[in-house]
């Protein structure tokens, strides 16, 4: 009985971390930055193009990085794995698009990215957190009008 009750609490742990990370896709698309920072642990670290930064840096910089444009992220093909009662790892694939406002008759700015999330959790009052986040892309495409300014 004891075995089947951690089998059933490993799913649900599993499942509040995939409802956490659907949270983080559409808070960044949505420009929820509040929604967004409510999602990592307080000490959380994030490593985007190579830089390691806190969680209030990365929010910040998501900001103004995305600015005015219209992003879609999506994540797919979760390997989570629960490493004790409050740990947990996984690793997510990614493709996101973000198009930057442009001039009348200009093809859009903007990128079209591949790669993947690799992430661990922590839970803290009995919900799951973003402790660590790692992007690594695959390829990143120009769209047609090239690559954004910014």
């Amino acid at each position: 009985m004891e075995n089947a009750m951690s089998e059933c609490q490993t799913l649900s742990d599993i499942e509040e971390i995939k409802k956490l990370k659907a949270r983080y896709c559409r808070f960044v698309d949505t420009r929820n930055w509040e929604g967004l920072r409510g999602l990592f642990a307080d000490d959380a670290r994030s490593t985007l193009g190579g830089d390691d930064q806190s969680v209030e840096e990365f929010v910040s910089l998501a900001r103004e990085w995305l600015g005015d444009s219209t992003s879609v992220h999506s994540v797919s093909m979760p390997e989570i794995e629960i490493t004790g009662p409050e740990t947990a790892r996984g690793i997510w694939g990614m493709e996101d698009i973000v198009t930057f406002p442009s001039h009348l008759g200009e093809a859009p700015k903007g990128i079209h990215g591949w790669g993947h999330y690799k992430e661990e959790y922590r839970k803290v009052n009995n919900h799951w957190l973003i402790h660590r986040m790692d992007l690594q892309r695959l390829r990143l495409d120009p769209l047609e009008g090239g690559f954004p300014d910014n």
